[in-house]
């Protein structure tokens, strides 16, 4: 009876595995070599035969890899400005100076705030922020910094071109950078560690490869900024865009 019982398991897994193998897909030139089924002392069969070679999974493409949403960690907030404030107050909150808040908006006269005015804040509890963007490649870059006067673009304002970029849009702080359309075409939208989210909208002689140019209003920022080296940039789309 004990043989018996044996003999309809062994049955029942063999075929078990003869579909399991009818079902996978095996790739091209795979050798599968059978080892010796387990017995127990009396011969009876334990299962089904195992096999030496398992076909390797074929690798997945890129583009069928699983695409994380971007999470992050910006430098500083926007800020819109609401009635009754001032700078020194929205500087208080934010655990920064007047004199910082200004800077780092560009700001000529700190009394002359607006109701709606978008300001940029220290990100000080360091708070995340999920972007509708998912990430589709992730590179290395070099970067630089320039503005839109004589010292970086040789023209001045007055000059018709002056601030237009090569895709035609005028340059913007925080949002414009140079790329080489070969690696990062014109309005790609990255993600730049330490920088934040920037748009493609120029280009440049000199910015070839992975190399990207990040513009700044403010000449001494961009000088002071420097050269950057092995910077990792995350390209990004739209969340909405099918895998």
């Amino acid at each position: 009876m004990m043989n018996l019982n044996h003999a309809m398991l062994a049955l029942v897994l063999s075929f078990f595995f003869v579909i399991t193998q009818l079902s996978t897909p095996v790739q091209a030139g795979s050798d599968l070599q059978f080892l010796a089924s387990t017995t127990d002392q009396e011969g009876v069969l334990y299962g089904p035969p195992i096999p030496s070679q398992i076909p390797t999974l074929a690798s997945r493409s890129g583009s069928n890899l699983p695409k994380d949403v971007l999470t992050i960690t910006p430098q500083t907030l926007a800020y819109t400005v609401q009635k009754g404030d001032s700078l020194y107050e929205i500087a208080k909150v934010f655990g920064t100076s007047p004199q910082a808040l200004s800077q780092m908006n560009s700001i000529a006269n700190p009394s002359l705030l607006t109701v709606g005015q978008e300001l940029q804040v220290p990100n000080i509890n360091n708070q995340q922020i999920t972007t509708d963007y998912k990430i589709k490649q992730v590179l290395s870059a070099d970067l630089t910094a320039y503005t839109a006067g004589p010292e970086s673009t040789g023209k001045s304002p007055g000059h018709p071109a002056y601030g237009i970029t090569a895709s035609g849009k005028y340059v913007k702080d925080q949002h414009t950078i140079a790329t080489d359309p070969a690696v990062i075409p014109l309005g790609t939208k990255v993600y730049i560690e330490g920088i934040g989210i920037r748009t493609s909208e120029d280009t440049g002689g000199a910015i070839l490869g992975n190399r990207i140019d990040v513009y700044m209003n403010d000449l001494k920022e961009a000088i002071q900024f420097g050269v950057k080296r092995n910077i990792k940039v995350y390209i990004l789309e739209d969340s909405d865009v099918s895998a």
